[in-house]
């Protein structure tokens, strides 16, 4: 032992050497290609879109000992990157929808994040921001993009996401749908790293779930070569309004036991997110916090769960608007034909924004939703199945 080295810090150094070579294992055993991030204007469908118009500067990094978090909205939701990026820690992929006049106010945004929010450190190392529009709804001016990121804001200002209703957009204003499955596949599309989170703005990993799901994957190798393909699904929770967001398994616990959280949507859509084995997940206890796989299943009924999975899986249908409502069933449809297993994380999670949803709707888009519900069953089903073939117990 050198002088004035502890027992502490020979296990500490003894446990960062075991973890690197578990990384360099897994570097070779997945198969990705490193990439830097490049800024490109490219046309997408019937949209316009930047990417990596305000890039991270998280500067080159290995695509396979990274996990993505990919996420869309409109500049309204911008409130949600500081405490998103704070427990993530990683590269985080941000599709924004920006028709019209939604350009400027969404620019000015991102620029009050970078160089206002106290996370912003954080924030310019680990998130690139692009933007979409439609075709026929083009800003009036676009900025360069050096320009751009060379421009100061007075940061005294209030942040021009803070308080905006959807009555101040430009896409209500013109009654434009949200494309939603285009903002998710835009920000996928952009990731640099093979593993991807493709999730909504407002849902907050619990803190470590990069590093922790990495080092699962290293110590369980076989899943890398499973002749079936799998995505690793997270529970999801929401918490009261007056309320932290969780960080551990057992926090969360205690919150749903105290009555401060619930399982997401219990009271408005459950057969849609209340996952397999939720109950037993709740119940069980691991003191150890490590990240596990705690159960794997077929899709079961209509359950669209959220889950860590890889550029390779399918993209999600942009003909299902954010209106319409059901935007995730025909891509959950799709892995459930396709005859993916879902492997359910323990010690891992997602949590809604403080705030427990009271699921009103209003008339207008109840009728959407029972439209888009009888295009799924009478066109998109049999497509589906002419696409991927027919596998019983999968529906849609």
């Amino acid at each position: 032992m050198v002088r004035g080295e502890t027992t502490a810090d020979i296990r500490k150094e003894s446990e960062n050497s075991d973890e690197a070579t578990k990384f360099l294992r897994l570097r070779m055993a997945i198969n990705c290609t490193d990439r830097d991030i490049v800024y490109e204007k490219k046309v997408h469908s019937n949209y316009w879109v930047l990417v990596n118009y305000v890039p991270a500067e998280h500067g080159s990094l290995r695509c396979s000992v990274f996990i993505t978090y990919t996420t869309h909205g409109d500049y309204r939701y911008l409130n949600n990157v500081a405490p998103l990026v704070e427990r993530w820690r990683a590269p985080i992929s941000l599709a924004l929808y920006a028709p019209g006049t939604d350009f400027n106010k969404t620019v000015s945004s991102i620029l009050w994040l970078r160089q206002c929010d106290p996370q912003r450190k954080l924030i310019r190392k680990w998130v690139s921001f692009h933007i979409y529009f439609n075709a026929n709804h083009i800003p009036r001016q676009v900025y360069n993009q050096q320009i751009l990121l060379a421009k100061q804001i007075k940061c005294t200002k209030v942040p021009p996401f803070a308080n905006v209703s959807s009555d101040e957009l430009y896409r209500k204003q013109m009654e434009l749908k949200y494309p939603i499955n285009v903002g998710r596949n835009i920000a996928k599309e952009a990731a640099l790293t093979h593993y991807v989170l493709s999730s909504d703005i407002e849902l907050y990993p619990s803190p470590g779930l990069v590093n922790g799901f990495l080092l699962m994957l290293a110590a369980n190798m076989h899943l890398l070569n499973s002749t079936r393909p799998l995505v690793f699904p997270l529970n999801i929770f929401e918490v009261s309004a007056n309320s932290t967001v969780p960080t551990t398994k057992k926090e969360l616990k205690y919150k749903l036991k105290t009555g401060q959280a619930i399982p997401f949507h219990r009271d408005i859509a459950p057969q849609f997110n209340i996952a397999p084995n939720l109950k037993k997940w709740i119940q069980h206890v691991d003191y150890s916090d490590t990240m596990r796989v705690f159960c794997v299943n077929k899709r079961i009924g209509y359950w669209d769960p959220i889950y860590i999975g890889t550029k390779q899986d399918p993209v999600y249908d942009e003909t299902l608007s954010w209106e319409g409502m059901s935007d995730k069933a025909t891509h959950s449809f799709a892995l459930c034909l396709m005859g993916y297993r879902f492997h359910t994380l323990d010690n891992a999670f997602l949590v809604h924004r403080p705030g427990i949803n009271q699921g009103y709707l209003d008339d207008e888009r109840l009728r959407l939703a029972a439209h888009i519900r009888r295009k799924l069953r009478r066109q998109l089903l049999i497509e589906y199945f002419y696409k991927y073939g027919f596998q019983l117990g999968c529906i849609l």
